[in-house]
């Protein structure tokens, strides 16, 4: 008897549904022209840019603390380095993080400057 159950339901198909509509030409072309590639930070680099950060934003408030103390063209330099560096380091990280969300299709915000720096990267990668 459980075979011819087998059976009954091996011969019951049911109706295929048309799934080429209107729009599915349009999402086939979505999924082919999307970005096949990937970017990754690798962690040791991550770890190494955060630590860096820590440190110049050390370098700031040690600046900072020296130029209350008594104003030369050292701390100076000490505290805007702090500054720059420290910037410029969470600038990197936020560069990496958009090309992630990016690639990751999660973005939800485009920033034209970051867009335009990748095409610039990847047109000196070939």
């Amino acid at each position: 008897m459980s075979k011819a159950k087998k059976k009954q339901n091996t011969t019951k198909k049911e109706p295929e549904q048309n799934t080429k509509g209107k729009d599915s030409d349009k999402m086939t072309a979505q999924v082919l022209s999307s970005p096949t590639k990937s970017f990754k930070v690798k962690l040791p680099i991550r770890i190494a840019v955060i630590i860096l950060s820590v440190l110049a934003l050390s370098w700031f408030f040690e600046g900072w603390r020296q130029i209350n103390k008594g104003i030369t063209l050292s701390h100076v330099a000490f505290f805007i380095s702090g500054i720059l560096v420290t910037a410029v380091l969470l600038w990197l990280q936020g560069f990496w993080i958009y090309l992630e969300e990016k690639y990751k299709g999660t973005l939800r915000r485009k920033i034209e400057l970051f867009d335009k720096l990748e095409q610039r990267w990847y047109k000196k990668g070939k």
